[in-house]
């Protein structure tokens, strides 16, 4: 590469380093805010002083009977909580509504995560949420507002409700479609890795990793995946450019 060309991919590297840190600022001040705005949601639904199942049962109320919300487009793409629990449209849709009770649990300080229901091709059928409650991750309906319990008001986990019986007790209150059942679920939706996504989430399955891994909230937060890439943008850039600074120093002590 001629002397000229570097300089210039230099200089082109550092403007790129320096729109990344003022991205990942206005990134990082938008989900400060979004973090605040959820807590605060959470908070006015919730007892503040309940138990983690009675702040849980809280918050499914709400989903279940949710005051007028904002009409929107379903369809506009964005992965943002808050613009689901504003919507009446995207409250319907599954996984808008696990992804926005999810934030809001983890808001009350109740660990959460969306979970995927697959059909034998491992294509997502439906979309809903665990959280953990007393040692174990148990199931939640967002969508329909619904604590998965048995008759003896014990939750239930999605090994519990494999069993058909025993899912169809759980949600013999409201329309649940008998094709979503808890034979395969997953955490990750590999199809959309071109080439080896499938098989690789098949792999991870099979060795309990993904269920270990659980299911990183930027899928499901466009705010948070924005901060996350300008931070890594930051990070490669500043790191090539101080790498190459380096690299001149040695050289020129060397002559």
């Amino acid at each position: 590469m001629a002397k000229s060309q570097k300089v210039f991919f230099r200089k082109a590297l550092g403007l790129w380093f320096a729109l990344s840190l003022v991205m990942a600022f206005l990134a990082q001040h938008q989900w400060f805010a979004q973090r605040a705005y959820l807590q605060g949601f959470a908070e006015a639904i919730a007892p503040l002083d309940g138990s983690p199942s009675e702040k849980v049962d809280a918050l499914l109320r709400y989903f279940r009977h949710h005051p007028p919300r904002l009409k929107t487009d379903p369809n506009d793409g964005d992965k943002n909580p808050v613009t689901a629990l504003r919507s009446s449209e995207l409250l319907k849709i599954c996984g808008s509504a696990s992804a926005a009770f999810v934030f809001l649990a983890r808001s009350l300080g109740i660990p959460a995560r969306v979970l995927l229901l697959l059909n034998e091709r491992g294509v997502t059928k439906h979309v809903t949420a665990e959280v953990w409650l007393d040692g174990r991750w148990v199931v939640v309906e967002p969508t329909f507002g619904l604590a998965m319990k048995d008759g003896n008001g014990r939750w239930l986990s999605k090994e519990d409700l494999r069993d058909l019986a025993t899912l169809r007790q759980a949600t013999r209150h409201v329309a649940y479609p008998p094709d979503y059942t808890y034979d395969r679920t997953g955490y990750i939706n590999w199809r959309k890795v071109p080439l080896v996504g499938q098989r690789l989430g098949d792999w991870l399955r099979k060795r309990g990793w993904e269920e270990r891994i659980g299911r990183p909230l930027v899928l499901d937060n466009s705010v948070l995946a924005r901060l996350y890439f300008w931070l890594i943008s930051a990070a490669f850039s500043g790191g090539w450019l101080l790498w190459q600074h380096l690299k001149e120093r040695r050289k020129n002590k060397g002559a």
